[in-house]
């Protein structure tokens, strides 16, 4: 059994050349031209028409479609369609057709080949009233930012080969209900792929808030403590160790953020104790009610009267998500961040499994996991944070082990997650204790 007597603090950074080679890849021009003729469109609302070839939705699809199929051309890209009708609803008057487009990029790991990471934005867009699917929406920022992005990463990673599956997916019906993102996340439960960790991008392009402060170096990063779809068994434990911050969302949050620190200059990322903005939602919820790990990644300053409100001037004041608002060297920023932790998690081993935590009522914290049969292993890191914080404190690679005992280290006091790490330093996503060891 391995014994640590003491932890550094969080090991020093390793960058990859692959993921900065992913990251470097993303630029703002391209953000802003699939923006501009997303804005282009008029109105992108999911009830809008579909014939034409110059407005509407149908026209948005039709482009974005003809977009990732010209990015996966002589690249190990797959264009992906997701055609279904969605039911009437509180939202959707009478049956429509709903297509959520992407690409996906296929894993190379036989061993692994039902697990994916999952990438969206939504291409619809609304006026100031839910069910108008005439007025103009110009939608530049919700979300013709995070579609930007979805579309960005898929040819940023489309040369690339990853252990795991990568979908890249434009989603529809968001404002009408997350309609596409369910029907996407109840496909891929059906189908029993493994989705490792799902990442709404929504609302992540402007830089002005409603009172005018200006913030372009920071992005929120929003995540459920308790899962929706949390297991009487995980609820025990829960309860027993006081996990409300470690979800698997939570967890999945918290490296974006360290991911996205680390390759990206001037940008800090924070980790909102909340599953989303009060009262609001995004497509992540989708994914989190069939069991999945998501994170919704947003801006840091919104303004409200350029979000769901027909274009206007009343009263000297400018309503409309426009053009103008829309600022894509931060956008980028965020996509690089979003971009280096989609790689890292993609190029890292399998995780760990049953990770067992005991020491209760000792001095010592005891540890105990199984490694998977993953030849990328190359070491074991352990993570740990005192109680009272929300950020991991420090790391320490143990070798490759499925033990260890931390001495002088009182369980009661701190949290602890288990990753594997490859030869780069690349991460599997930490594993917080799954089972108490008496």
């Amino acid at each position: 059994m391995l014994l640590v007597l003491l932890l550094a603090a969080l090991a020093p950074a390793r960058r990859d050349p692959r993921v900065e080679a992913i990251v470097q890849r993303i630029q703002p021009a391209p953000l802003q031209a699939t923006v501009a003729k997303l804005v282009g469109f008029g109105t992108r609302h999911t009830l809008s028409e579909t014939a034409s070839e110059v407005r509407g939705i149908g026209a948005a699809r039709r482009w974005l479609a003809a977009q990732f199929g010209a990015a996966a051309q002589g690249t190990r890209l797959k264009p992906f369609e997701d055609r279904f009708t969605a039911q009437p609803g509180r939202r959707i008057p009478a049956p429509v057709e709903l297509i959520n487009v992407g690409a996906i990029l296929p894993g190379t790991d036989a061993a692994r080949a039902k697990q994916a990471i999952v990438m969206t934005g939504h291409y619809d867009s609304m006026p100031s009233d839910v069910m108008d699917p005439r007025s103009d929406a110009p939608g530049a920022v919700d979300d013709a930012s995070g579609t930007s992005m979805a579309l960005e990463l898929a040819r940023a990673f489309a040369k690339e080969q990853v252990p795991v599956s990568i979908y890249f997916v434009a989603v529809a019906g968001e404002e009408q209900g997350l309609v596409g993102s369910a029907h996407l996340a109840q496909r891929l439960n059906q189908e029993g792929i493994d989705v490792l960790a799902m990442t709404s991008v929504d609302i992540a392009g402007n830089i002005q808030g409603q009172s005018g402060v200006v913030d372009n170096t920071r992005g929120r990063l929003y995540s459920e403590g308790t899962p929706i779809a949390e297991t009487e068994a995980q609820k025990r434990l829960r309860d027993a160790v006081g996990g409300e911050n470690d979800s698997p969302s939570r967890e999945w949050a918290r490296y974006i953020e360290r991911l996205g620190e680390r390759y990206v200059e001037n940008l800090d990322l924070l980790v909102m104790l909340r599953r989303d903005r009060i009262a609001r939602g995004s497509d992540h919820t989708s994914f989190n009610q069939q069991g999945f790990p998501g994170v919704r990644v947003s801006e840091m300053v919104e303004h409200y009267d350029r979000e769901h409100q027909t274009p206007r001037v009343e009263n000297g004041r400018q309503y409309g998500d426009d053009l103008a608002h829309f600022d894509a060297p931060y956008t980028a920023k965020l996509c690089r961040a979003l971009g280096a932790a989609i790689a890292s998690l993609a190029f890292a081993p399998a995780p760990p499994a049953a990770v067992k935590l005991g020491g209760a009522v000792s001095p010592d914290t005891r540890l105990r996991w199984t490694l998977p049969p993953d030849p990328r292993i190359a070491n074991v890191a352990i993570f740990r944070r005192r109680a009272d914080s929300v950020r991991w404190e420090r790391e320490q690679l143990v070798g490759k082990v499925d033990q260890v005992t931390l001495r002088d280290v009182i369980p009661d006091d701190e949290f602890f997650a288990v990753a594997t790490v490859d030869e780069a330093g690349n991460e599997s996503l930490p594993q917080s204790p799954s089972e108490l060891q008496r």
